[in-house]
């Protein structure tokens, strides 16, 4: 039953206050530097059980003029310090400051809590590699680290990037005369897992259709010069 005692109600909702207390979400991001990260800082990640998203290693990275005009020790067109950006992405939403707590076990350097903070974790995925990003460096999405069940190219594919990637395998179908939706499925598995989603599930049926014609088209072409060598 309902407490009347005074109290006893103001305890309890000072508790519940402290439990809620703080912005709570499901993801943070903070960066890692490679002379201040500890030893085995990814092994560590994993050995929490948090999962999370790991960026290529960020080398190529310059200060741009509006950083410079910002602080102007950040001089334009100078490298940034080589570093790696961290997602975590927790079950359920929690405070900064459990988010802190894994950032610290690997050394990480946490922005503040409104930085922190993501808000869009498909558009955080896509920053990790300059997606979106045309004046910044673009790094390969294969050379994300993914800890946990995350499906990282699934995540950040977009309507404009799963036209290229369709262009670019009908490219390799062509250009390696793949005449079999087997055949090319083992060049996925061996080459391009990135391809994987689209080769067995999204796309499948269109990539069998390419190739099936692609083989009609060549065995017409053979049968022609087979006749005008007659």
């Amino acid at each position: 039953m309902p407490t009347k005692d005074a109290n006893k109600l103001k305890e309890k909702n000072k508790r519940y206050d402290a439990k809620r207390a703080g912005k709570r979400a499901r993801a943070w991001t903070a960066m890692v530097y490679e002379d201040s990260a500890v030893p085995e800082w990814q092994n560590k990640l994993r050995e929490l059980l948090v999962e999370c998203l790991i960026s290529p290693l960020h080398d190529k990275d310059v200060w741009t003029e509006a950083d410079e005009a910002a602080n102007p020790a950040h001089k334009a067109g100078t490298h940034k310090k080589s570093h790696w950006h961290i997602v975590l992405a927790f079950k359920n939403p929690v405070t900064y400051s459990r988010a802190v707590e894994v950032f610290k076990t690997i050394g990480a350097a946490v922005p503040p809590e409104n930085t922190s903070h993501v808000r869009d974790f498909k558009q955080m995925a896509r920053y990790l590699c300059h997606l979106d990003q045309p004046t910044k460096h673009r790094y390969d999405i294969k050379e994300v680290t993914v800890i946990g069940a995350i499906d990282y190219n699934t995540l950040v594919m977009s309507g404009a990037d799963e036209n290229d990637i369709i262009d670019a395998m009908c490219q390799y179908i062509d250009d390696h005369k793949i005449f079999s939706y087997r055949q090319f499925c083992i060049m996925v598995r061996q080459q391009h897992p990135e391809w994987r989603q689209l080769v067995y599930h999204d796309c499948a049926a269109m990539i069998s259709r390419y190739i099936r014609s692609f083989a009609w088209e060549v065995e017409q072409k053979d049968i022609g010069r087979l006749r005008e060598n007659r």
